[in-house]
């Protein structure tokens, strides 16, 4: 019984969770009674579950970490095949544009060393990549690789909002912003 209760509460965590970086992607300032009103919770079950903003927030980085690593867990990226690799690293997170979003711009994680050191892991396979297709002509290579992932990382919550807005059929994202991303708005003729 107890290992169901859990169970039970672990799952609702989880819906907090991702209700609340939702809404936090879409209005960082967000209060805790607005969190819990996105999550269909009163404010004391969300205290109940988080005895502080912090600790709420600290949580979402994590499970936002989480999400991403699963996400690109044995994704294979091409050194060659630049347009591939994007796409499919892209259809991986296109879907946790919020979640990026959230890890990526949230002030309250800065300097935190768990988070910090966990970011760095998670985007080390892109940006590895991003170098290699640099140093093979593949990528512009007077670009700071730093400044590519930015974009990368920018981008990819445009195009989480432009699907979740219903601006962008969820099918075609990742290739629309792989052309964006490669070849820009000009018309190449």
């Amino acid at each position: 019984m107890k290992a169901r209760l859990n169970s039970h509460k672990d799952t609702k965590r989880l819906a907090i969770l991702d209700a609340a970086t939702e809404l936090l992607a879409l209005k960082p300032t967000a209060t805790m009674q607005e969190i819990a009103d996105a999550a269909h919770i009163g404010i004391a079950t969300l205290h109940r579950y988080f005895d502080s903003r912090d600790t709420m927030m600290l949580e979402l980085a994590f499970r936002a970490i989480h999400l991403v690593e699963e996400a690109l867990e044995g994704l294979e990226v091409d050194e060659v095949e630049v347009e591939k690799s994007l796409t499919a690293i892209l259809e991986a997170l296109i879907p946790l544009g919020n979640k990026m979003y959230f890890l990526w711009t949230d002030a309250s994680l800065y300097g935190h060393p768990e988070v910090t050191a966990a970011e760095t892991k998670i985007q080390a396979p892109i940006l590895g990549a991003i170098i290699a297709w640099q140093s093979k002509g593949k990528l512009r290579s007077d670009m700071n690789s730093e400044w590519v992932i930015n974009v990368i990382y920018s981008l990819l919550f445009t195009t989480w909002q432009s699907v979740h807005a219903g601006n962008m059929a969820k099918n075609d994202a990742a290739q629309i912003l792989v052309k964006t991303l490669l070849y820009g708005f000009a018309t190449h003729k």
